[in-house]
């Protein structure tokens, strides 16, 4: 995945599932993109985490991880 997404266009965007820790904002079939609801405060290195998973051989896997700004 090439684009970064910004806090503005992931909090516009449905919430298609709502995770434990996450919301999935984008799912192709082969890719998801996660913002995390969990802060610094929390543990987190940064507030507004994205995450990005891509599927390979049926598995999923992190392939990218920012701060959404």
């Amino acid at each position: 995945m090439d684009k970064k997404y910004s806090l503005s266009e992931l909090k516009a965007m449905p919430t298609l599932l709502q995770a434990h820790t996450d919301d999935l904002k984008i799912e192709t079939g082969n890719q998801r993109v996660w913002l995390s609801r969990m802060t610094v405060e929390d543990g987190m290195p940064y507030n507004n985490q994205v995450t990005v998973e891509v599927c390979a051989n049926g598995k999923w896997n992190t392939v990218d991880t920012y701060q959404a700004q």
